[in-house]
């Protein structure tokens, strides 16, 4: 416990003084594992970056949606 805590000691000083953690980082890459597992057998990593992007970009589809309904 103690060789942890002095491993550890910066960090929870940081902790103690700015309340911040690293838990939008890990979640962030949690979805990015997730996403490469979902992209196996992509050709190359273009596919893997838009994919990351399609994923987590937040984009808004609905004016398209909207467009190719008013078309057809």
């Amino acid at each position: 416990m103690a060789r942890t805590l002095r491993k550890e000691w910066d960090g929870i000083l940081s902790w103690w003084g700015l309340r911040s953690t690293n838990a939008i980082l890990e979640g962030l890459n949690s979805l990015i594992q997730s996403i490469k597992r979902a992209a196996r057998g992509f050709k190359n990593t273009s596919y893997f970056e838009t994919m990351i992007f399609l994923r987590l970009g937040k984009l808004n589809f609905s004016a398209q949606t909207s467009l190719a309904s008013a078309t057809h």
